[in-house]
């Protein structure tokens, strides 16, 4: 199934995602926002250290080991987009190389994100194209005709729609459903406010156990189990 067309995120919410680039950390922000979820799993990792940015996800799905799919949605992209590719986890088959990253450049794809391994790296990393994946192998697909474009996937334990919201940091991806991603927004805005005057508390002598009341918390726990003990 190819989806030529797609609902996207608004453009004033896809740059004030951009603008939260400003500060340190800002996947950790939107993941908190998310009820602490919506990161992919620790194993996905940059070719290069310092890649920090926000884009709209056009998402794969192959089948076996089939690049078509890649192929495809890397033509359908609008600058700015990025390239999602769910190949299952696959770490033996590379899902991305040094041609396709040309291709996504003559089109303004801002990064490509891969459940899998990739290769060609030196060259991608001169290029200094955006890449995070699984692994690195030198073993490529073949080109069948095989694939899906543009419909919901997972990638590295998250789910991701086209039209969602990617943002990547030092700390890892993080993915916003693009239905709430105004409310993330405007929820990580803030978040922000407020981390800013407990970094200032904490800069002035203050723990962050006695911001957040730890001991209160921890009391109130033991006598939770206490309880839970006596009922036993």
């Amino acid at each position: 199934m190819i989806n030529e067309a797609f609902e996207r995120p608004a453009a004033e919410i896809v740059q004030g995602f951009q603008d939260l680039l400003a500060h340190d950390s800002i996947t950790c922000a939107i993941s908190d926002c998310m009820g602490r979820l919506n990161a992919m799993t620790s194993d996905m990792k940059p070719l290069f250290e310092g890649i920090r940015l926000v884009g709209t996800a056009v998402t794969v799905k192959t089948i076996a080991a089939d690049l078509a799919a890649a192929f495809k949605a890397i033509d359908l992209c609008q600058r700015g987009d990025i390239v999602v590719i769910d190949s299952h986890g696959s770490t033996n088959t590379a899902f991305w190389g040094e041609n396709m990253t040309m291709s996504a450049l003559n089109r303004g794809v801002a990064a490509a994100i891969i459940d899998g391994a990739c290769r060609d790296v030196e060259e991608i990393r001169r290029i200094r194209f955006p890449v995070l994946s699984k692994g690195v192998v030198p073993n490529v697909g073949a080109v069948t005709g095989y694939g899906d474009v543009n419909v919901a996937i997972q990638c590295a334990g998250v789910p991701v729609s086209p039209g969602d919201i990617i943002v990547v940091d030092g700390n890892g991806v993080v993915v916003v459903p693009r239905a709430d991603a105004a409310l993330i927004l405007e929820k990580a805005q803030r978040l922000l406010q407020t981390e800013h005057l407990v970094q200032e508390k904490i800069k002035a002598g203050a723990t962050i156990g006695e911001l957040v009341n730890v001991d209160e918390l921890m009391r109130n726990t033991f006598s939770y189990q206490d309880r839970a003990l006596k009922r036993d």
